[in-house]
């Protein structure tokens, strides 16, 4: 899911919120230096990317005959790789039902 349609979608629930309050929405204050839950999102994805990437390479280098590498640490990373995937999946469908749950709430 990218990141402009996620704003599309956050975009949609603040209009039926005006819709459905008289008030029009107002953002809460946040401090100057935190991040945004987009930018969290991106992060997020871009660290599970490099996990996958570094566990491919490492994979590739034990493949080739590098020594430095023991099959431990491959299969380490295959783990860590995995599991990251795994909880990105995971926090995609919550994310998505929680959006579908709130769609279909009744008004």
């Amino acid at each position: 899911m990218s990141v402009s349609l996620m704003r599309g979608v956050l975009d949609q629930i603040h209009n039926q919120i005006q819709q459905v309050s008289e008030q029009p929405w107002k953002k809460s204050v946040e401090p100057q230096n935190a991040p945004s839950f987009s930018d969290v999102l991106f992060n997020s994805i871009n660290e599970i990317n490099k996990t996958q990437i570094n566990a491919k390479e490492m994979t590739q280098q034990w493949m080739y005959g590098n020594n430095d590498i023991g099959l431990n640490d491959v299969m380490l990373a295959m783990q860590k790789s995995s599991i990251s995937f795994s909880f990105g999946v995971q926090a995609r469908n919550k994310l998505l039902s929680t959006y579908q749950e709130v769609m279909n709430t009744p008004v």
